[in-house]
C-alpha cells in the first residue's frame, strides 16, 4: 500500500516504567503501520520519562503541564507546540487527560488538530460508579 502525506501525531503516556503508560506501544503501532507516514511528537510530564529518550521512535518531545493545572495552561502549551510542529492529531493515553482535552477540543479543531476523544457525556457514562445505569441503558448485563 502506498504511503500518504506525512502526518504529525502528538502522543502522551511516554513513561515506560513498571506501570507503563501506553504511549510507547501506541507509537510502535503507528511506526509499524505501512500505510502511514508519521512524524511522532512525544508529550511528556516529567523530564525523566524513559520514552523521551527513545529517539528511534520519537522525533521530538515537549513537556506539557499536568492535567491538574487546568485547561488554560494546557491549551497555551499545545498552541506553542503546534506553532512549531504543525500537529495533525493528538492521541491522549491517560484518563486524567481526557476531560481537559474534551474541554478544549473545539479550540484544537480551530488549530487544525484532530483527536480521539469521547464526548464528556460518553466519558462520564463509562465510570465504574455508573455501570448499573450503563447496563440498563444499553441492555447489557453488568455485575
Amino acid at each position: 500500500m502506498e504511503t500518504t502525506n506525512k502526518i504529525t501525531i502528538a502522543v502522551t503516556g511516554l513513561n515506560a516504567i513498571d506501570s507503563p503508560g501506553p504511549g510507547i506501544a501506541v507509537i510502535r503501532g503507528l511506526r509499524e503501520a505501512k500505510s502511514l507516514d508519521v512524524r511522532i511528537i512525544g508529550l511528556a510530564y516529567e523530564s525523566l520519562e524513559p520514552g523521551i529518550y527513545m529517539h528511534e521512535l520519537i522525533d521530538k518531545t515537549y513537556q506539557i503541564p499536568y492535567p491538574s493545572t487546568g485547561t488554560e495552561n494546557l491549551l497555551a502549551r499545545i498552541e506553542y507546540i503546534n506553532s512549531i510542529e504543525n500537529l495533525n492529531v493528538i492521541i491522549p493515553n491517560f484518563d486524567a487527560e481526557l476531560i481537559p482535552l474534551i474541554k478544549i477540543e473545539n479550540k484544537l479543531k480551530e488549530m487544525g488538530i484532530s483527536t480521539f476523544l469521547p464526548t464528556k457525556e460518553q466519558f462520564e457514562e463509562r465510570h465504574k460508579i455508573n455501570l448499573p445505569e450503563f447496563g440498563k441503558k444499553y441492555n447489557i448485563k453488568v455485575p
